[in-house]
């Protein structure tokens, strides 16, 4: 099943774990030095080692929604390395961006990425389909199809959570709709209060999805949206106010996050 999707991954794509938040980022390799980063954290530590190991620069930046469980590094990718911007017009960023709505598509050099509206996480998430040429290599479904289940719909309000599961429901539909061989590379994995189920995998297929998901095995509408929200646990407060910061734009920073070291006269203090 993970042919056509692996054969690419394993030598162009490159999956950067936060076990921490249970999310991954990536960084694709679009050759001539020239790299693609989706949903990348704030703190870029991991993906400039995983790009100065393969002499690349950040060329672009793609964000597949507003996030709720850390702060983007699009922009800092933007200030440091030129990076340009992708994300939903939907989203009405507040810092430079190139604002894509559903279908269109950016040309990476050799290869393509198309946006695809895919509202239920979040209003404006889109999925990005990455072409080379008219084969589908895979497609960076952040906070939608995920493996095993999907996002979960109540971070807009507990009022909004059927309405967006509604929409999560058309949005797989349509997702499951590429060919099976597609390769799946969801930012939300095993660990994340987005929902993510327990399990090391990370990235998948579309067919292994429509194979082993029962979220996708739901008969009809109201068994999906039933199963999803009944899947539904709390979350962190903080997740109520990263959107907007991310919306807005995140602070750039000077230099690596870190803590400043304690001495032991200001432990015991």
């Amino acid at each position: 099943m993970l042919e056509d999707g692996m054969g690419f991954a394993d030598e162009h794509l490159i999956p950067l774990v936060d076990e921490g938040l249970g999310n991954s980022a990536y960084l694709v390799d679009l050759g001539n030095g020239r790299a693609l980063a989706v949903d990348a954290a704030r703190d870029l530590r991991d993906l400039r080692a995983a790009a100065t190991r393969r002499g690349l620069t950040v060329a672009f930046a793609a964000d597949t929604h507003l996030h709720a469980d850390f702060l983007t590094g699009a922009l800092q990718l933007a200030h440091d390395d030129g990076a340009t911007v992708l994300a939903s017009a939907a989203g009405r960023r507040a810092f430079p961006h190139t604002p894509l709505g559903d279908g269109d598509e950016v040309d990476l050099g050799g290869l393509t990425l198309r946006a695809l509206a895919t509202p239920g996480h979040t209003d404006e998430h889109v999925s990005f389909l990455l072409l080379d040429g008219a084969r589908e290599c895979g497609v960076f479904t952040g906070g939608s199809l995920i493996v095993g289940s999907a996002a979960r719909t109540d971070l807009q309000g507990a009022d909004r959570a059927e309405e967006l599961a509604r929409a999560q429901y058309r949005s797989l539909q349509r997702l499951t709709k590429l060919p099976d061989t597609t390769a799946v590379w969801p930012t939300h994995g095993a660990g994340s209060f987005c929902s993510a189920p327990p399990g090391a995998e990370r990235i998948t297929t579309i067919g292994a999805q429509k194979a082993a998901n029962d979220l996708l095995a739901a008969p009809d509408e109201e068994a999906f949206v039933r199963r999803l929200l009944g899947s539904l646990d709390s979350y962190p407060v903080y997740f109520d106010r990263l959107g907007e910061i991310n919306r807005r734009g995140p602070a750039l920073l000077a230099a690596a996050p870190g803590l400043d070291p304690l001495n032991p006269e200001r432990v015991r203090a």
